[in-house]
Order: structure tokens, then C-alpha cells, then sequence
């Protein structure tokens, strides 16, 4: 173990977010003005800084290649402009957009996470692991990349985690599978031996990002035990697409624990440091948090008595996940938005973190209710969960300043940074109310071209289609603005 991923408790004092108490007027005051950046600075020791910075760099590289596919795929969705695709190129760019968008992205920020929260916890994270698991992440992600620039292998849009089959496509998910169980397992058993050691209690209970963060890194080695008992279980005699969808059904589901597991470790943070306050009924919150652990292991666990092919279909895994993450996420909204309403005025709404908190907690909320109507095959699907992944992505989006600031950086306009969560989560919003518009009409979801189109259905399309300009625009805001400063070198 290495110490200098620990905090020192001076500079983990610094930024905690134990009720909004030390430090918490200083982040504040920051985040209102959104600047100076530098000021949020703390000692962060070398190593610790250099981990985020990596891990962070691939986050943002990730939205990069999922930017350029979305815009294929948004495109070739989009009436008239279609004529330029073919139904080939349409379903490599979304199966590449969504490779990249929710599954690199996401894990890449949730281990940016397991390094600021374990050092601000003060969890003895091994830099040693740290630093293999991000090469492994790295050549993983850049292997997956190939086939889909090259335009060749052959796409399948699985639910949760769709692949390309191609030799790159796999090497490279695994080498990320490997690089990110990797981090996971070494945030979980930092965070073990503190709580054993008794140094971690009080973290804990003060910082419940520690804790949030735990179960994300508890879901990660489920959602892999449940890859491999899959992988070993399914009937070979299948074939091979249904085979695909049956292996990656159950762990693509327990990931979902991970993903809203960082959403509210984010979400505390930015309570904390941009109005310096936090949930009430702290201990509430920790049981919530708590309650996400059992539903993700027998998620998981389920593998042990059914076959993949029947879990595919008798919806245990779907009722285990939804089930588990409404019973604590939806409460756990619910506290957050209370304490905003609660929170001093005037609110920072010129922050890029207490913005993009509020829009994450809008299209949370949004895309849970658009889960709840007229839920069936068609558009009315990726109109969920474009409100769901975009809940977290925003989240993920507003503490990226906090990040850089705690790196010595700044981003390259502070302007761009006061606007840009508003204009991604009103793209998000305007492709979330076209695709459920279009669905209400007909639209089939995962589908080329327009025969079976009416003009209801077309006007929703086209909503749509200017909603992902609008989305594209903020997230190219977001990586330019947050990406050129991790070209800088700081002494």
C-alpha cells in the first residue's frame, strides 16, 4: 500500500463534506463565482494527482469517440439526412456511441472516483494496482475503438453492453473488465481494512460518498462474477446472438448499481462543497446506501441456480435491479432536492457544479417517470434511459471543475463552464421527449430508415434529431473546455 494515496487529515479536512462544515464556505464562495479554480487546491499528494488526471483523461477521451459516433448515429436517424447511411454503418456507429458513452465513460469516472474518494477518506489505495489497472483500462479502450473506425466486424445491439464481433473489439473489453475489477478491488479493500481498523467509522458515517462508492466497487466484481458464471453456464447449442444477449444480460444490469452508486457519491460532494450542505438523517442515507448491496449480489448470485438462457427471460434480474435501485435512489432524490430547498440563498446557479446537479437531478427524475408510461418495444426505451445515462452523466460533468481545481488546473473559458451543463441536459431533454413522442407513434427503436413512419412519428424524429445537435454542442463545450487543460503540465 502505498501512502501517498492517503489524505493527510489536514487535506482531507479541507474538503470533506461531514455536514458541509470545514472548508465548505471556501468551495462554496468558488463555485458561485466559478472561479478561481486554483483556490479549491489542496495538497494533493503526487501520485493521487496523477491518478486522477489519467483516469480522467480517459473519461473525456471516451466522450470524444462517443461524440463523433453519436453524430452518425443521430444523423442516419434523422429524416432525409438518412439517405446519406446505410443500415451497416447506422448500427456499428450506435453500437460503437454506446460502448463508449455508457459503458467506457462511466467506468473510467467511476475509478477517478475510487481515487479522490478514497484519498479524501483517507483509505490507503494501492498506487501500485492504481496504476496497472488504468494501463489495462487504456489498451482496452483503444483496442474496442479499431473496429469500429474501421467499419468492420459485426455489430450486436445487445441491452446494457453491446459488442462488435471482432478479435480487437474483445481483447480489448476484457483488458477493460480486468483494469476496472482491478481498481474496484483495491478501493474495496483499502476502505475494508480501514473499517477494521477502525480508522474508517467515522468516514463513513461523515462522508457518505466513502460508503456510496464501496457498493459501486462491490457491484463491479458482482456484475464480473456474473460475466464469467454466464459465460461458463450458457448452452452452446444457442445461437450465437441469443448467446451474446444471455451472457451479458445479468451483469450489464448489476453495473446499473455502480453507475447510480457514483451519480450519488456526486451528488453528496456537490452538496457539500457548492452550498456546503448534505442530506439530513445521515444515518437514513447510509441505510439507503446499504440497501443497494444485497439486490446487487443476488443479482449475481442468481447465476448459481439458473441457467443464463432462463434468467434472459423470467425477469428476476430485471425485478432484482429496478426493485434495488428504486428502494434506495429514489429516496435518496428526494433527500438531496430537500436539502437544496433547505440550502442559504441566493442558490449558485452561474456554478458549472451546483448546475449540472440540478439538471442530473431533473433528468433523473424525468427519465424514472418516462420508465413508469407507455413503456414498451419502440422509442419510448432509449427515451428512459437517455434520461437515465444523461442523469449521471451530468453529474459526472459538474464535479469534472472540482476535479481540475483540486489538480491546479482551470478550464480554458469560465463562461463555457457556467453554460454548458444547461445546454447538454436541454439536448438530452429534447431527444428524451422526441424518441417518447415518436414511440407514442410507432417508432421502433434499433431500427434504420423510415417506412414505417407517420407525421406524428416524424415530428418527434426530427425533435430528436435538434436535440442531439444541442447535446452534441454541450458535450464538445464539455471535453474541449475540460480536456485541453489535462494537456498542461503543473510543476
Amino acid at each position: 500500500m502505498d501512502p501517498d494515496l492517503r489524505s493527510s487529515a489536514g487535506s482531507a479536512g479541507a474538503i470533506r463534506s461531514g455536514g458541509g462544515s470545514e472548508g465548505a464556505p471556501e468551495g462554496a464562495a468558488c463555485f458561485n463565482r466559478v472561479a478561481p479554480f486554483e483556490s479549491l487546491a489542496s495538497p494533493l499528494p503526487t501520485r493521487t494527482r496523477r491518478l486522477i488526471l489519467g483516469w480522467l483523461g480517459l473519461a473525456l477521451g471516451s466522450l470524444v469517440v462517443a461524440g463523433f459516433f453519436a453524430m452518425l448515429a443521430a444523423f442516419a436517424r434523422t429524416p432525409v439526412v438518412h439517405t446519406l447511411f446505410s443500415g451497416s454503418q447506422f448500427q456499428l456507429a450506435l453500437t460503437a456511441h454506446v460502448t463508449f458513452a455508457f459503458t467506457v465513460w462511466f467506468v473510467a469516472f467511476a475509478d477517478v472516483l475510487w481515487i479522490y474518494v478514497g484519498w479524501r477518506s483517507g483509505y490507503r489505495v494501492s498506487a501500485e494496482v492504481s496504476w496497472v489497472a488504468l494501463a489495462l483500462a487504456i489498451a482496452g479502450s483503444a483496442a474496442m475503438a479499431v473496429p469500429a473506425f474501421l467499419a468492420s466486424g459485426k455489430p450486436y445491439l445487445n441491452d446494457y453492453l453491446p459488442v462488435i464481433d471482432h478479435p480487437f473489439f474483445w481483447a480489448g473489453l476484457a483488458l477493460l473488465g480486468v483494469g476496472v475489477s482491478l481498481q474496484a478491488a483495491a478501493y474495496l479493500w483499502a476502505a475494508g481494512l480501514a473499517v477494521l481498523a477502525g480508522r474508517g467509522r467515522r468516514d463513513l458515517a461523515e462522508s457518505p460518498e466513502g460508503l456510496a462508492m464501496a457498493i459501486g466497487a462491490l457491484a463491479v466484481l458482482a456484475s464480473a462474477a456474473a460475466f464469467l458464471r454466464a459465460t461458463a453456464g450458457v448452452d452452446p447449442a444457442v445461437p450465437f446472438g441469443y448467446a451474446l444477449r444471455a451472457v451479458v444480460w445479468g451483469g450489464g444490469h448489476i453495473l446499473q448499481f455502480l453507475h447510480v452508486a457514483g451519480m450519488i457519491a456526486a451528488w453528496l460532494v456537490a452538496l457539500a462543497v457548492a452550498l456546503g450542505a448534505a442530506p439530513r438523517a445521515r444515518r437514513v442515507v447510509r441505510l439507503l446506501l446499504a440497501t443497494l448491496a444485497p439486490f446487487a449480489v443476488a443479482a449475481a448470485a442468481a447465476y448459481l441456480w439458473w441457467r443464463p438462457e432462463a434468467l434472459l427471460v423470467n425477469h428476476l434480474i430485471t425485478i432484482l435491479t429496478f426493485g434495488g435501485l428504486g428502494v434506495g435512489a429514489v429516496p435518496l432524490l428526494f433527500m438531496a432536492v430537500s436539502a437544496v430547498a433547505t440550502a442559504p440563498r441566493p442558490l449558485p446557479w452561474g456554478s458549472p457544479l451546483f448546475g449540472g446537479t440540478i439538471v442530473s437531478f431533473l433528468l433523473f427524475a424525468i427519465g424514472g417517470v418516462m420508465g413508469l408510461i407507455g413503456f414498451t418495444q419502440d422509442t419510448r426505451v432509449p427515451a428512459h434511459y437517455h434520461g437515465m445515462v444523461g442523469a449521471v452523466t451530468l453529474a459526472y460533468m459538474a464535479l469534472t471543475p472540482l476535479l481540475l481545481g483540486l489538480t491546479g488546473r482551470r478550464p480554458l473559458s469560465e463562461r463555457w463552464a457556467r453554460w454548458q451543463p444547461y445546454l447538454y441536459g436541454l439536448g438530452l431533454l429534447g431527444i428524451m421527449a422526441g424518441m417518447h413522442w415518436a414511440g407514442g407513434h410507432g417508432a421502433p427503436r434499433k431500427t434504420f430508415g423510415f417506412s414505417w413512419a407517420n407525421a406524428q412519428a416524424l415530428i418527434g424524429m426530427n425533435l430528436m434529431g435538434v436535440g442531439s445537435v444541442l447535446a452534441l454542442a454541450g458535450g464538445l463545450a464539455f471535453v474541449i473546455n475540460m480536456g485541453a487543460p489535462l494537456l498542461r503540465k503543473i510543476r
